[in-house]
């Protein structure tokens, strides 16, 4: 394989793994799988889109790469009430554990990365203006 085609390689074993999440929406009504709404939450967070109403933009903006890139995505994407909805009900423990399962599968016997452990401390007294609070490292 290509080391370009090495992130559509992952991405589809996470799309696999996506579609093990329990879907906890009635099917009455339902557009989009809940592994749709699944990739769009995840790859957008993962490029900064934080708020429902960005996640939205985001799979509004990007749905054509999407459905050229992973052939996921229908010619109607998950809005950013379809995409509140999802994150306000979703088991995140489920989503967690398929995640970690993927995660340790794809990466976690691999001697060509580096690994950083950071525990998420914050640093007291690291800026001039105290106001400003601590820094998160």
């Amino acid at each position: 394989m290509r080391s370009d085609q090495q992130p559509f390689k992952y991405m589809l074993s996470l799309i696999e793994k996506l579609k093990q999440v329990k879907d906890f929406r009635k099917d009455k009504g339902k557009r989009h799988t809940l592994w749709i709404v699944l990739v769009v939450i995840i790859l957008g967070t993962m490029l900064g889109y934080l708020s429902y109403r960005e996640l939205g933009e985001f799979a509004k903006n990007n749905r054509h790469r999407l459905s050229q890139e992973f052939n996921i995505i229908p010619e109607r994407v998950p809005s950013y009430s379809t995409i509140r909805r999802v994150m306000i009900g979703m088991e995140w423990q489920s989503l967690l554990k398929v995640f970690n399962e993927w995660a340790l599968e794809e990466y976690g016997q691999r001697s060509d990365i580096n690994w950083l452990e950071i525990d998420g401390k914050s640093l007291k007294n690291t800026r001039e203006n105290p106001s400003n609070g601590p820094i998160q490292v």
